[in-house]
């Protein structure tokens, strides 16, 4: 009987350890997680917010984004390309394939015994 008992005091204790060592990881990787975010942007500089950076560049190859607006309305007026579908809908009744392993179950509840 006296492998059933449980030492509750010794339980506890290594409980409690475990889970001080989880989450006193999960701090000091939340720290080195923000700490390698400043290194980074220290490195690269500072990270412009949105209501700063309101001008777009145009180069030579990259149309903006109002030109390619322009661009996809012009070739959608031009080609007036969509799809004409009927406008009839068919249902088509496909047979199952047999299959031995959907057959199982009716033989499993066979409760006549011959």
């Amino acid at each position: 009987m006296t492998m059933l008992a449980i030492d509750w005091g010794f339980a506890l204790l290594v409980t409690g350890m475990g889970m001080g060592v989880v989450f006193l990881l999960l701090i000091v990787l939340i720290w080195i997680i923000g700490l390698q975010t400043k290194i980074i942007n220290g490195l690269t500089g500072s990270v412009k917010s949105a209501s700063e950076s309101h001008t777009v560049a145009t180069t030579e190859t990259h149309p903006t984004p109002h030109e390619q607006a322009a661009i996809a309305m012009a070739m959608h007026l031009y080609y007036n390309a969509h799809d004409e579908e009927p406008h009839v809908i068919t249902i088509q009744e496909v047979e199952k394939r047999y299959s031995p392993w959907s057959s199982k179950i009716y033989s499993m509840r066979n409760t006549f015994i011959k």
